[in-house]
Formats: C-alpha cells, structure tokens, sequence
C-alpha cells in the first residue's frame, strides 16, 4: 500500500517500509601476507588483512578488513594463516574465519601496535569503546582523510579534489589543515602531477565556491563523531549559526529534535578541543559562511519558524514531500516521529500510529485545510 509506505516513511540511507532477503555471501580462501594498519580521519587505527589475491564474486581481492584489535583477537588471525573471506554487504571485502586445521607450524599472535604507525604517537584507547586511537591530529595521515571527507561531494563539493590530489597537497607541504585549502594559489599548483595552468585554475575556482556552502555541509564536513548528514541538517535548521553550535551547552543540544545525549556529548567533546576552535576561527578568516542564510523569498513570513511537524498519511492534494516544501519554506522542520517534541502532526487518511501517538501525548493535530489556513494568514 503507498499509503502506508509514505506513513511508514524514510530513514537518511533507506525506506522503513521494505526489506531485502540477500543470497548467503560467497566465500573463498586465502592465505594473509601480512597485517598492516591504517590510520582515519578521526585517528581510528584499523588493521587490514593483506591477502594472497583470489577471486571472490567477480573481482580480485588482496584486502580485507579485521576492524579493530578485539577482532583480530576473537577471531585469532595471524600473518600466515589460511582464512574465508567473503564481502560484507556484497562490497567490503572481510575474515570470516580462520581455517586453523592448515595453520602453519610457528605462526605467532598478531601483536597490535601500541603507537601510531604513520606519526609514532602513543596509541591510547579508551575505557568502553572498541577503537584504539592516534591522538595526534596532526598525524598526516589523519589530515589526508579528513581534507578528503571535508571535499568529498557529501560535504563541501569541491570538484578536482581526488585523493590523489590530497596526497600531493599534503605530502608538499601546501595544505596541513582544512582551511589551508583556502590560501592555495595558482602558482602553488601548477608544476604539480597532473596539473598544468587551466586545472589549477580550476581547483582554486572550486575551492573558492565552496565559501558559500551550506552550513550543514560545513558542520558535516568538519568530521565530528557521530555527525552524518541528517544531524548536521538538524543542528544547522535549528542554531543556524557555527560559531554558536562551537559553545553550545549539552543541555540546548540535547534539546533540539533529532539530537541525542551521545550525539550532544560528542558535539561537546570536539569544540572543547582548542586545534578544532581554531579551525573554526580560520575558517571564518578565510571567508567560509558561518551562517545559515536563506534566499531571499524563502522564508516566506517565518510562520513556522522553531515548529516541528510530523507529516502522516495521505493528504487530499498534496504529497507529503510538497507539505514537507511549505512547512520548511515558513521555517518549521518536519520530523519522522512524534514526540513530546512535536508542536504539530499533519494528518491524512489512513494517518496510523502517529496520529495515535499526537492523541495520547497531546500533541495538536492538523489537517491540510488548516496548514494551508494557517500559511495563508502568515
């Protein structure tokens, strides 16, 4: 029923209303060379299987991840050892199992490194996570996935940003940090791999658009933990302002829609580190939007400006992506669930559970009619 499928609605990555039965993953086995370490954006140390090549589902795999030392340690793979892999999800390649039966006489316990293999620095890991750390955010190797993340198309869009390019710009000493990327000249990229004057130019242009960026895309950029897409769309409908999320208490955080005490926590945690309030001052510097600013026209009359709605069921002449249009073209925010949150649910036909839940907490219920009423009179 699309009715219920609208009712039921959509997560940031997928529908809630279907679900997919997938074939057993096939497997193949192999023998691991080695065991190297990769270093992330947010210094996440990740050791990584490298394999004896083997076909596995029409590609040839040399790589597999082990995720983190409790795995390698749970599942006992050591360098040497002959194991099954298989593609989690049908694209990452990862150890299942150890086939112990051939493991090779003298083959000793993989020993995790206790410092960072990039930079050297002590590795530390915390009481509860599972992660073991680089705390150095100067690390290179942390400062190439995090000018990766900040570029990629999910966050700021800067095109011509491969991670080749990165590479370069890092291991030349032009870019050391985020907003590094803001001083670039022309001049320092021509000479550079692949780069002649007219892709200089270019790069520089891209990176130059990218100071009207929205300002979700900023937040999303900067790489907090647990900070995807959807939350940083909630954080910047909701303060509209970077330099006052960066001294946001936990209690207003943990007040807005869509925000938890983890995400609030973590929120917390990152702007209470000086180097992040630094990249964030020198963003501003280099002429970044630190604002949420809407076209002009959009607002509308701002009716709806510091309402959330909940859209549900099946409207007389709307859809709920065009009700979900005008709610936030006044300035309101259009949440997926009810809660006590909630100044409004908007309901249609065959409205369900949440038109259940508005009624047991309170919360007013709206038709279109009167949505449309209350537009109008804004």
């Amino acid at each position: 029923s699309i009715s219920r499928q609208e009712e039921a609605g959509m997560t940031s990555k997928a529908p809630r209303w279907a679900i997919a039965y997938k074939f057993a993953a096939e497997r193949a086995e192999t023998r691991v060379l080695n065991i190297s370490i990769n270093v992330g954006r947010t210094g996440t140390l990740t050791p990584v299987a490298e394999l004896e090549p083997v076909l596995l589902a029409g590609t040839t795999v040399a790589r597999a991840t082990l995720h983190n030392a409790d795995e390698v340690a749970r599942k006992d793979v050591r360098i040497g050892d002959y194991v099954l892999v298989e593609k989690a999800g049908e694209i990452i390649p990862a150890v299942v199992e150890v086939v112990k039966a051939k493991r090779p006489s003298g083959v000793e316990p993989f020993q995790f490194p206790e410092t960072c293999p990039v930079c050297g620095t002590a590795a530390v890991r915390l009481p509860g996570e599972s992660a073991t750390r680089c705390p150095n955010i100067s690390c290179p190797s942390q400062v190439r996935r995090r000018l990766q993340h900040f570029a990629s198309r999910q966050c700021m869009d800067i095109e011509g940003r491969g991670e080749a390019v990165v590479d370069q710009l890092v291991g030349r000493g032009l870019v050391a940090d985020i907003p590094d990327l803001y001083a670039l000249r022309v001049e320092d990229l021509v000479g550079l791999e692949k780069f002649a004057q007219r892709s200089s130019e270019n790069l520089v242009g891209a990176i130059a658009a990218s100071r009207e960026r929205e300002l979700w895309r900023i937040i999303h950029g900067l790489g907090l933990s647990y900070v995807g897409a959807a939350v940083s769309k909630d954080l910047a409908h909701a303060i509209g302002d970077l330099e006052a999320l960066m001294v946001a208490p936990e209690e207003a955080l943990v007040a807005i829609n869509g925000i938890g005490e983890t995400v609030a926590r973590s929120i917390a945690a990152f702007f209470a580190k000086e180097p992040n309030r630094e990249t964030v001052r020198r963003l501003k510097e280099a002429g970044v939007r630190m604002r949420e600013e809407r076209a002009e026209g959009d607002e509308g009359s701002g009716l709806f400006r510091g309402k959330t709605f909940v859209v549900t069921g099946k409207l007389p002449t709307l859809t709920r992506d065009q009700a979900g249009a005008l709610i936030e073209g006044e300035g309101g925010r259009v949440a997926s669930s009810v809660s006590k949150k909630t100044d409004y649910v908007l309901a249609g036909e065959e409205a369900g559970s949440k038109l259940e839940k508005a009624i047991k907490l309170g919360v007013p219920v709206i038709d279109q009619e009167e949505l449309l009423a209350m537009a109008k009179r804004g």
